[in-house]
């Protein structure tokens, strides 16, 4: 069952529309939400689609403002980012292969968990400045360890530096806070907490498997 109090109810009946739109049937929802509804950890607000598969961006386009009003914000190759009701959605194509079969639940597609743990670690490998993410991985290593996430990572993106993706999840320098969401659990969680939980479990990883 999901955790729908995590999202505000027009966000959640828009998720559900366009999860039922047969126009929409490749896309699934990632992301933040994506991880919110299945674990209740925090507040999400944005929709954030994903598919495999490559997509014509002007063709989406043109069928979302037609249908839903979207307002586009931004374009390129399988990437479309805009608003529908002042909610912020983007639609990508993200072709690396699934470790899990798509979630159906409650009239809405979602990546698993361990998809989106390891499109977390990505993310954060790429851009280390977002809260969310390492607030999403704070309450993920309740479910697993930095080990079992690597082993994520790797089954979905294969050949990728696994040393800079580790290094990356304690890498708190360029950390900003500005995004910091409301909490569902852990309400009054600091970020010298998500710190320390993070920093702890990516040591114990790094001694378990002989880098230090």
């Amino acid at each position: 069952m999901l955790q729908k109090n995590t999202i505000e109810p027009g966000t959640l009946e828009l998720l559900e529309h366009l999860c039922a739109d047969a126009n929409l049937k490749n896309f699934s929802l990632a992301g933040g939400t994506a991880l919110a509804l299945q674990i209740g950890h925090r507040k999400s607000i944005d929709l954030d689609f994903f598919t495999i598969d490559v997509f014509d961006a002007d063709t989406l386009l043109q069928y979302l403002e037609e249908k839903y009003n979207f307002s586009l914000d931004y374009s390129a190759l399988y990437t479309l980012k805009g608003h529908i009701n002042s909610i912020k959605i983007e639609f990508l194509t993200h072709k690396y292969p699934l470790i899990d079969p798509i979630i159906e639940s409650d009239k809405v597609r979602l990546y698993s968990v361990r998809d989106i743990t390891a499109m977390k670690l990505n993310a954060i490998a790429g851009n280390g400045t977002r809260s969310k993410d390492f607030i999403d991985v704070y309450f993920l290593l309740e479910e697993y360890t930095v080990n079992q996430m690597v082993k994520f990572y790797e089954l979905k993106y294969k050949n990728r530096n696994l040393f800079h993706v580790v290094k990356s999840l304690h890498y708190f320098d360029d950390l900003q806070t500005h995004d910091w969401p409301i909490m569902v659990k852990e309400k009054g969680l600091k970020l010298e907490e998500v710190k320390k939980r993070i920093s702890k479990s990516v040591e114990r990883f790094l001694k378990e498997n002989d880098f230090i």
